[in-house]
């Protein structure tokens, strides 16, 4: 997408096939290291790095503006402590379709509602309105958290005008948004949360939906048994989570004088654990905001506390083991790929003259589009996909006779059916096979 947009093929507002999923926040962070050190996945992953950093650093400016000036290191250790975070490990650098764009905002927009300089002023309701739905259309996950924060901030003022310019805020952006997807095809669209997929049974799955997600050891729906270390932190902050929601439900009752912000951002930790049971998919990615809440409430827990040596000593060990945790991430592997193998896959489809071919991974397909910076073009079983162009590229290539094309994918060593070129044990390459062949092996055209 950034590279298409560097070379003037179109602005890719939104994730290719998709009507949500704002990316171009992202996608112009990406233009702008590709420029840099070029198309590659370091430069994709530093510019999310940073685009994320920067949302951390709004963090810390939250926290800064919550707690008293002589408490700058509760702000600075629970800052820390979510950097060093399993939970974000992968995922802060991690191009996928808005997930980072909703993160940063979401921290902007906390720290403009607790500056006792901007909070008060009309024309930032009128921007943190507009840029609650630029989350919306991001990753709407974030809002569940992040909603009562804003009603939080709303009654505080107590003023009807500041709802009207908040929600004047809002207007413009629908219909700015309104105006951008107007021509948009959806390949894919997500599942709309729904009270029907609410039972006993997604109840019951949540826990181990949080833990998978704390963990950060996880690709899509599958998740990989972690280290002791990174295994032990996510069940401490479990453990954290239970303490502070007990708390709260325990102050409440007895009527203890705390901060409110510290219901306030247990009740958007609750929000944000509870939307998965109205999901009928599982995956823990869908989990990602809750650290952030959940570390505002450690904040707000610690502004509450007298026992500060002893909180103190458990945020300095349980940093360590992040510190610790996030060093074992460097082996993490996403899927099958291993970029060594896929380099020579590629290099000889190259050598072959081979630039088009029919892909049995799906995964696969996008990577070696991507490594091979588009001089080899693929696609999948399917006759649709997110990028239809690929699709019609690679079937012109098969209709021609001037063009050779191939069928690529893993090797599976029960397939006898057709005559394969081995790459490390790894890949096949099967040279200009014919339609029939492709159907065979699953392959749809229109």
């Amino acid at each position: 997408m950034a590279k298409h947009f560097s070379e003037g093929k179109g602005i890719p507002y939104f994730f290719y096939g998709q009507s949500y999923g704002f990316s171009l926040i992202e996608v112009l962070v990406i233009r702008i290291f590709y420029s840099i050190l070029g198309v590659s996945d370091i430069a994709i992953k530093i510019s999310m790095l940073l685009l994320w950093t920067l949302g951390i650093i709004f963090f810390y400016k939250t926290l800064k503006q919550l707690g008293p000036i002589n408490n700058e290191w509760a702000s600075f250790l629970v800052t820390v402590l979510f950097i060093f975070a399993p939970a974000w490990a992968i995922w802060s650098m991690k191009a996928r379709g808005g997930y980072i764009t909703s993160f940063t905002l979401t921290s902007l927009i906390t720290y403009l509602l607790f500056n006792k300089k901007l909070n008060k002023s009309m024309s930032v309701l009128f921007l943190i309105g507009f840029l609650m739905v630029v989350i919306y259309q991001s990753q709407p996950l974030w809002l569940a958290g992040l909603i009562p924060i804003v009603i939080y901030h709303l009654y505080q003022l107590k003023q009807f005008r500041s709802i009207l310019f908040l929600c004047a805020g809002m207007a413009i952006s629908i219909l700015l948004f309104n105006f951008l997807k107007a021509d948009l095809s959806s390949f894919w669209s997500p599942k709309i949360p729904s009270l029907s997929n609410l039972s006993f049974e997604s109840l019951t799955t949540i826990p181990n939906q949080i833990y998978q997600n704390l963990s950060g050891s996880y690709n899509y729906k599958k998740f990989i048994q972690p280290n002791f270390i990174t295994n032990v932190l996510a069940l401490i902050t479990i453990l954290f989570i239970f303490i502070a929601l007990a708390l709260t439900i325990f102050y409440f009752i007895k009527g203890r004088k705390v901060s409110s912000l510290f219901y306030v951002f247990s009740i958007s930790v609750i929000c944000t654990i509870s939307y998965p049971s109205l999901i009928n998919d599982r995956s823990p990615r869908y989990l990602l905001p809750l650290y952030g809440y959940v570390s505002l409430v450690f904040f707000a827990l610690i502004m509450n506390s007298k026992h500060k040596k002893l909180i103190k000593t458990i945020f300095f060990v349980t940093i360590l083991l992040g510190v610790i945790s996030m060093y074992t991430f460097k082996d993490h592997k996403y899927e099958q790929a291993n970029k060594h193998e896929l380099l020579t896959l590629i290099d000889e489809l190259e050598s072959r003259n081979i630039h088009h071919v029919y892909s049995k991974d799906g995964l696969l397909q996008w990577q070696i589009i991507f490594y091979s910076n588009e001089q080899i073009i693929a696609r999948y079983f399917s006759n649709t996909d997110r990028y239809p162009k690929y699709i019609e590229l690679v079937d012109n290539a098969l209709n021609s006779n001037e063009t050779k094309v191939a069928m690529v994918g893993f090797i599976n060593p029960k397939d006898t059916s057709i005559s394969m070129i081995p790459i490390d044990d790894r890949y096949f390459i099967y040279e200009n096979p014919d339609e029939t062949v492709l159907l065979d092996h699953g392959f749809k055209f229109k």
